[in-house]
């Protein structure tokens, strides 16, 4: 199946995703198969689980501006990659067309981390719980 950059990701493609993490299984076998649009709508969607889960299960839930701060500083990651373009283009993400593979890694580094808020969200698959 080809890609097109402005394919959305859609209810299956979020499905599979959900699913894959249910099961315990890393997102980098998945994040090929994926343009930086949907690699972008990826951590918007992960964000809106983890303030979603976060509200029905926890006492002070987390907002989305929490969310955000458990990610790498803006300002850090763009002078470790040595970009040539303006940092406001990281910060407001207009580079996802002009660098898409510097985009990539932000976005992958943000999906981290989602990933990690999500587990105590996610029942543990088989029994064994993992500590972290």
């Amino acid at each position: 199946m080809l890609k097109s950059p402005r394919d959305s990701l859609n209810l299956i493609i979020r499905a599979n995703i959900l699913k894959t993490l249910l099961e315990g299984q890393s997102l980098e076998a998945v994040y090929p198969r994926l343009t930086v649009y949907q690699l972008q709508e990826l951590r918007d969607f992960l964000q809106e689980e983890v303030v979603y889960l976060s509200g029905l299960k926890d006492d002070s839930p987390l907002t989305i501006a929490d969310v955000k701060e458990r990610f790498e500083p803006i300002p850090n990651y763009y002078y470790r990659q040595d970009c040539r373009e303006p940092l406001d283009s990281c910060y407001n993400e207009t580079c996802l067309t002009s660098n898409p593979i510097c985009f990539s890694k932000k976005m992958k580094g943000q999906l981290s981390e989602l990933v990690q808020l999500l587990q105590p969200y996610l029942p543990v698959k088989g029994g064994d719980e993992q500590s972290g």
